[in-house]
């Protein structure tokens, strides 16, 4: 017995980088430092995201938590965690505002790649530290419902 997947589940973390960096709000705060996985990390030529005090810079880290393909159908229900990094409190604030504004409660679109994308939401909104860097952070969850392959 073979699944209902016949290709690779496509990826929904590079769709919604792409919609976050797109976003006029989210990029006025943050430029185009939306990342997948981690930040940016320092280079000879760059800073970096991360920064330590004195120096931190607005960014975005999305990192997939769960996305599972439905048993019988080619769709999948995917957790994005979304990490809002500022240079006080009041500014990660801003940046998970602009991303809630940009993705939640967002219907039906089809990506470059064929993803289909139902419906976006987000939820939480948890106002923390980074314990490595200190710096401010809002973190929450990004919860979508999306093809699992291409949609033709």
């Amino acid at each position: 017995m073979t699944g209902i997947l016949t290709a690779p589940m496509l990826p929904t973390t590079p769709a919604l980088i792409a919609e976050l960096r797109a976003d006029g709000a989210v990029a006025a705060l943050v430029g185009t430092r939306v990342r997948g996985g981690e930040p940016a990390p320092r280079t000879d030529t760059d800073p970096g995201d991360a920064r330590g005090p004195g120096e931190y810079v607005a960014f975005v880290v999305l990192v997939q938590l769960d996305s599972p393909p439905h048993i019988s159908l080619p769709i999948q229900r995917s957790e994005i965690g979304v990490n809002c990094y500022g240079t006080t409190f009041q500014n990660a604030s801003a940046v998970w505002g602009a991303v809630v504004a940009a993705l939640h409660g967002v219907g039906e679109r089809v990506k470059s790649n064929g993803l289909g994308i139902y419906l976006s939401h987000v939820e939480g909104g948890s106002q923390e530290t980074d314990p490595d860097t200190k710096q401010p952070v809002v973190r929450g969850t990004i919860r979508m419902h999306a093809t699992a392959q291409a949609v033709t």
